[in-house]
């Protein structure tokens, strides 16, 4: 590789790269992109050598932390031996795929036993709404092609999940229309429910089961969910228990996204765990390669493995080239090796409840209109003089951002919340630091920025 200078690199970065949620413009701006160098435990060290405590482990990923070598030498022992094994038209696969495989399916909660590899969680989505209606035209009702879908629900930016996700981050006009398959229905947020405004009434489950008769039951394959929102948000557990009930009665397949909650995220392995939901096909993608390979993978019950079993024309008819590939598959199971070695998930549980006291502290920041968080997982509304419905906006989150960058916090805002989801290795010192360098964000956003 050619030797470029620090200056050089950075250059051509400007001129090049097309960083996913950054404005071209803003590139050309001499200061606007820096290196990344190096990583170690929860910290990201950047090319002049400063370090960021990261709380967001890279978009939710790395729950393990950075610089892991055990991670980095499986993977090097697997390409010395065999960098990639084929897309599966000739019948080989490879060990750490088998065991990944093998031990996803004793860690999955229900009847969840088959699993099919992809090379993302938005991939592992699409995977899964086309598993859901081949599904049903295999089980002998063609017409079920309808997917169920939450408002503000987040489940990726290619054509398929980008239909049935409500999150105006992800929608927008231009992309009109949509795959029609997308109907929403409205969330379980006792924030900002629609059908109580005192204790909750459960009207959001009820208003499911309408959308489901107009909509006709028949036309209906699958409700996709979130068991944990973004940002946090957690549903009434009748939400959760009428949901389930009205699939199971109407044969609509319940597809739960665990790409951002499985693997302890939330104290839990995934999750479901805390609702008791048994989904029919699970969505797996960041947390499962935490962030040193690409990988996501779809766990599907054994009653609906079951409908692909017959003549070729029942095979499942979705092929990533480079899904189960054997470095991916062996990150992802080493990744899983140190969570349940180092007893993360407890871990995340247990300092959940440091974490948990520390946010409550910015309460008292006129700016915060709620607080939200669920083992390592949580959320900070905000709003001038505390009013949700007026948010700072992208511009001011965009001075907030490099605030706490120029604090050392690698976290960034869009105005209207702090999403913070650290590695779950970090420490109660750590959580310090990082309320610490929030709680100066606030007060320089309430002194400069109202």
């Amino acid at each position: 590789m050619e030797d470029y200078s620090i200056d050089e690199l950075l250059q051509l970065g400007r001129e090049h790269i097309w960083l996913p949620h950054t404005q071209l413009e803003d590139l050309e701006d001499p200061h606007s992109l820096s290196l990344a160098v190096t990583g170690n435990g929860c910290y990201i060290i950047d090319h002049d050598g400063k370090r960021y405590l990261d709380a967001s482990a890279l978009s939710h990923c790395c729950v393990v932390g950075h610089g892991r070598k055990e991670i980095a030498d499986a993977v090097y022992k697997q390409m010395l031996n065999l960098e990639f094994a084929g897309s599966g038209m000739i019948p080989f696969s490879t060990s750490p795929t088998i065991m990944l495989a093998a031990r996803l399916a004793e860690l999955s909660p229900g009847n969840l036993s088959r699993v099919f590899f992809t090379t993302s969680g938005t991939e592992a989505v699409e995977a899964a709404l086309k598993m859901a209606r081949q599904y049903h035209a295999q089980n002998g009702s063609p017409n079920k092609y309808k997917v169920l879908f939450r408002n503000y629900a987040f489940h990726g930016f290619t054509w398929g999940a980008m239909s049935v996700s409500g999150d105006p981050v992800i929608r927008s006009p231009m992309f009109e229309p949509m795959n029609p398959m997308g109907v929403m229905i409205p969330e379980g947020n006792p924030s900002r429910c629609q059908y109580c405004s005192g204790p909750c009434n459960l009207g959001c489950a009820r208003a499911i089961e309408a959308v489901i008769e107009y909509e006709d039951p028949d036309s209906i394959a699958a409700v996709i969910v979130e068991p944990i929102a973004k940002g946090a948000v957690v549903s009434p557990p009748e939400y959760w228990q009428d949901l389930q009930l009205l699939c199971k009665e109407n044969d609509i397949l319940l597809i739960v996204d665990e790409v951002v909650t499985a693997f302890g995220r939330t104290g839990t392995w995934f999750g479901c765990d805390h609702s008791g939901l048994e989904p029919d096909i699970m969505v797996l993608g960041k947390t499962l390669g935490g962030g040193y390979l690409p990988i996501g993978a779809v766990v599907a019950s054994t009653e609906v493995a079951e409908r692909f079993f017959g003549g070729r024309e029942k095979n499942f008819s979705h092929s990533p080239t480079l899904a189960a590939h054997p470095a991916c598959t062996t990150a992802a199971l080493t990744n899983l090796e140190i969570i349940g070695r180092e007893n993360l998930v407890q871990r995340s549980a247990t300092m959940g409840i440091h974490f948990r006291d520390r946010l409550d502290t910015l309460l008292d920041h006129s700016s915060v209109a709620e607080v939200r968080y669920i083992g390592l997982l949580g959320a900070i509304e905000l709003g001038v003089n505390g009013d949700i419905h007026t948010p700072f906006g992208l511009t001011a989150g965009k001075r907030m951002s490099k605030f706490m960058l120029d604090s050392g916090l690698f976290l960034v805002t869009r105005g209207s919340s702090f999403s913070i989801h650290p590695p779950l290795t970090i420490t109660e010192e750590e959580i310090d630091q990082m309320v610490h360098i929030l709680d100066r964000t606030l007060t320089f956003a309430e002194e400069e920025l109202t």
